[in-house]
This record gives structure tokens, C-alpha cells and sequence, in this order.
């Protein structure tokens, strides 16, 4: 097993690895800045007030979602990180599998507590984050043809981004459960749909990754990759323009095109269009509490 990288700290419990590796892959103040925005544009789609406390419970079931995911992600590819990326904490023994499959169960507790809890005192919202778990954990058992979706590449990213649409959902029913179904709620979420799914293909651009990560360039090849990313980011300026959020969505979208010309010219700077895709992704999702508070676009 490849020795851990000079940067790591000792550590001298079980516990400070967890607490290293949470501080190496999970990014917590990225996760909670995504749902605070997340949960502040739900409900700017749907009322011009804020709700404080269903802003708390949107931020803690979205962000305890996302932390899920991502160990899900990080024990689904740790045989690929072994031989791809054995510097990342599982891969080279930080904590060991079965610690992380512990945790895994701890944390899904954790939200069917919170589920539970939550449909008492609302039970859209509260129903809403019952899909959203029932749905992660189809996506960490890949839905049972994890080979099927592992030779179809495209249809693998959109069978987990679409989880998005009830995330979106649920918070919006955290403040107004009646709102959920709106056409703006799901205008919001088809724009968010559109960024993830275009940040999730062009984060993998790289001509060189290694063979065994089957990137959307190693699988369908240039065209179709690029295709895939464009198509995206036009469904995410599409649904823009119904929720009146095309000024501030339009020019990150132009910008991702722009930078995917550039890449497909250019191989080596892939990282470009990762870059303005992650761009994309924040303003999409800030775009509702910006037109609230700025009034551009009303």
C-alpha cells in the first residue's frame, strides 16, 4: 500500500483522522455556503421573506446530504483511487474501509432521524428529504447495474444529478411546504440540474487521467464529452429565463461555451472549463437571493 504523503499529519487517535480526512475531502465551509445559498434562493423563487429557521433546517439537511454523498463517492471509487489517486485518505490507509462503511451508516441514521423528526413538523419538507436519502442510497449501489451505468457514462451523471430536483424542492418546503411543486421551484431546480451536471463533466477533461477512471473524454470521446457539456449549460440558460434569473445566469453560461471551444482546440487547458463551470454553479444558485436583493431582472 503507498505510504501516506509527507503533508499528512500524524495522527494520534481515530479520531483526528476522521477529522483529517473530513478536512481533505469534505470541504464543510463549501458545503454549508452551498446550502445556505441554496436555501436562501428556494425560497426567493416563491415569497420575498426569509425565513430564518427554515433556512437552518434546509441548510443542515442539504449540507448532511451532500457530506453523505461524498463518503458514499469516496468508498464507491477507492479501488480506482488506489491506482488512480492513492494520495487521497482512503486509498492510502488513513482510515480504513470498514471505518468509513461505519460512518456511512452513522451518518444515514443520523438523517433518517432527521427525516423522522422533520415529517412531525412538516411533512412535505420531511417527505421530500425522505426521497432524497432513498434516492443516495440507490445511487451507492448504482442502482443495481453498476456495469450497465459504468459503460454508459452520460446516463451515470444524470442518474445522480437528478437528485437535485428534490433537494431544490425540499428546501423551498422547509419555509413553504405548499410551494414545493411550483413551476418557479422546479424552473430552479432544472438550472441547477444543468450547471451540476455540466460542472460534474468538465471537472473530468483531463486527456491524461489515468485509463482506469474512465473519463467521459476515455469512454465517448471528444465530441460527445463536449456535446454532453454544452446541452447542459443551454438547459441551465434555458430554465434561467422563466425565473427571471438570465441576467446574472447568461454570461457564466457564455463564459463555460466560450471555454469549451477553447479546450477542445486546446486539450491542455482543460482545466478552464472546470474552472468557469464551477462559476456557473455559484451563481446559479445565488441568482434567485440576487435578483431579491439587487432587483435586476424584476
Amino acid at each position: 500500500m503507498t505510504s501516506a504523503p509527507s503533508s499528512t499529519p500524524r495522527t494520534t487517535s481515530r479520531a483526528g483522522a476522521w477529522i483529517h480526512f473530513v478536512r481533505e475531502r469534505f470541504q464543510i465551509p463549501a458545503l454549508l455556503l452551498v446550502g445556505v445559498a441554496q436555501g436562501a434562493s428556494a425560497q426567493f423563487v416563491i415569497t420575498d421573506q426569509l425565513d430564518g429557521w427554515a433556512l437552518v433546517i434546509a441548510v443542515s439537511g442539504l449540507a448532511g446530504l451532500l457530506a453523505t454523498m461524498r463518503l458514499m463517492d469516496e468508498l464507491k471509487d477507492v479501488e480506482k483511487d488506489r491506482v488512480a489517486h492513492p494520495d487521497r485518505p482512503l486509498a492510502r490507509g488513513l482510515i480504513s474501509e470498514g471505518e468509513a462503511k461505519r460512518g456511512l451508516v452513522v451518518a444515514i441514521a443520523a438523517l433518517g432521524v432527521g427525516v423522522v423528526v422533520l415529517w412531525v413538523l412538516n411533512p412535505v419538507a420531511g417527505g421530500l428529504l425522505g426521497v432524497c436519502v432513498a434516492y443516495s442510497l440507490l445511487m451507492y449501489r448504482e442502482f443495481f447495474v453498476p456495469d450497465w451505468l459504468e459503460s454508459r457514462p452520460f446516463w451515470y451523471a444524470v442518474s445522480h444529478q437528478v437528485v437535485l430536483l428534490p433537494m431544490y424542492a425540499f428546501a423551498t418546503a422547509a419555509a413553504v411546504p405548499a410551494a414545493a411543486t411550483d413551476a418557479a421551484v422546479l424552473w430552479f431546480g432544472l438550472t441547477g440540474l444543468g450547471a451540476s451536471f455540466t460542472l460534474e463533466v468538465c471537472r473530468k477533461l483531463d486527456p491524461a487521467a489515468h485509463p482506469v477512471l474512465r473519463t467521459y473524454l476515455s469512454v465517448s470521446g471528444p465530441a460527445r464529452t463536449f456535446a454532453a457539456a454544452a446541452a447542459a449549460t443551454l438547459l441551465a440558460a434555458v430554465a434561467a429565463v422563466p425565473l427571471g434569473v438570465q441576467l446574472f445566469v447568461w454570461p457564466a453560461a457564455g463564459l463555460l461555451l466560450v471555454s469549451l471551444v477553447v479546450v477542445a482546440r486546446r486539450p491542455d487547458r482543460f482545466a478552464l472549463p472546470a474552472v468557469a463551470a464551477t462559476l456557473l454553479v455559484v451563481v446559479q444558485v445565488l441568482a434567485p437571493t440576487l435578483t431579491h436583493v439587487t432587483g435586476i431582472g424584476r
